[in-house]
């Protein structure tokens, strides 16, 4: 014990772990996965997963309330601090996989259904909700919506993904809620990965289309944003704009192609080339063909070669 109490950061040999796994008994390992020091329990917790996968839920259970906190590598370059409960998540889930559905439901329920007092596993929570995103639980909603009406920083105020969650209820009136969300949100992130942006992109109502409007008044209109062969910085924005296949949308992409001032640090400036491609993937309808056929006067086939060739050698 004092071996691992007394350890840093790094790995324990692995003829150590071995004698362990080897030499202690299910119920040794399960006793020890809940004790009061959080790098012991973490540590036969991780061989428990491995060695008897079935005892992790009701251990992890157990200890679900446990707001300890230890770091634990999660890549062989990351630390990452984590609560107790979390660590064992991360263990139990994402690193093994040895939840069944079944039991993942039960965790959901004990999160969600008990949200104020289950703040620290938000980020499992994260996980959650952007994987069952397409088939939102009906016993859910009254809460995450409860949750997200508080309007508490820090909380699920600002959280996009419990928004996507929201939305894909469905109901008219959680809008303008969402609405609000988002603006507050948007100007919390960078344009070009900006996941309030990347919401509107995904969802386009027709509401969500004055967020973009302000968002361009506010953080685009006489600003120079970069757009050369290698990267644009206005894309997931401009992609946004596309969706809006109306007078309204006609006139911001306007003001991206015409009145935005763009520079390069690639070997070509390039906002024509990178807004023409953008035009041809997102606009099946060819509702913005005036603009597409205005566009093509001006861009250079060379430098639309190069562009499609860095984004092929990336995807």
């Amino acid at each position: 014990m004092s071996k691992i109490e007394d350890s840093k950061s790094e790995i324990f040999e692995k003829k150590f772990k071995n004698v362990i796994t080897e030499n202690f008994a299910k119920d040794d390992l399960a006793e020890l996965s809940s004790n009061q020091n959080a790098k012991i329990a973490i540590y036969f917790f991780e061989i428990l997963v491995k060695k008897y996968p079935t005892e992790a839920f009701p251990i992890f259970l157990k200890n679900i309330n446990n707001t300890e906190k230890i770091v634990i590598s999660t890549s062989y370059d990351t630390l990452q601090e984590m609560t107790v409960s979390e660590a064992m998540l991360y263990y139990a889930t994402l690193k093994n996989n040895v939840f069944s559905q079944k039991q993942l439901d039960v965790i959901s329920d004990k999160i969600i259904l008990d949200l104020d007092s289950k703040k620290h596993l938000s980020g499992y929570l994260t996980l959650y909700l952007d994987k069952n995103k397409d088939n939102p639980k009906p016993k859910y909603y009254s809460i995450l919506k409860a949750e997200i009406q508080k309007k508490i920083p820090g909380n699920y105020y600002n959280n996009i993904t419990l928004l996507t969650y929201l939305s894909n209820y469905n109901k008219p009136e959680d809008v303008k809620l969402i609405t609000e969300c988002l603006e507050n949100s948007i100007n919390r992130e960078p344009t070009y990965f900006n996941s309030a942006i990347e919401f509107i992109n995904y969802s386009p109502k027709p509401e969500y289309f004055k967020v973009l409007e302000n968002y361009f008044n506010r953080k685009i209109d006489g600003k120079k944003f970069r757009a050369d062969d290698i990267f644009f910085e206005l894309e997931l924005f401009t992609k946004a704009v596309s969706k809006y296949k109306n007078t309204e949308g006609k006139k911001l992409l306007d003001k991206l192609i015409k009145k935005t001032s763009y520079f390069s640090e690639g070997s070509f400036l390039a906002p024509n080339e990178q807004i023409f491609l953008i035009l041809e993937n997102e606009d099946k309808t060819n509702f913005f063909s005036d603009e597409k056929i205005a566009l093509s006067k001006q861009i250079n086939k060379a430098v639309m070669d190069t562009i499609k060739n860095y984004s092929k050698r990336w995807n």
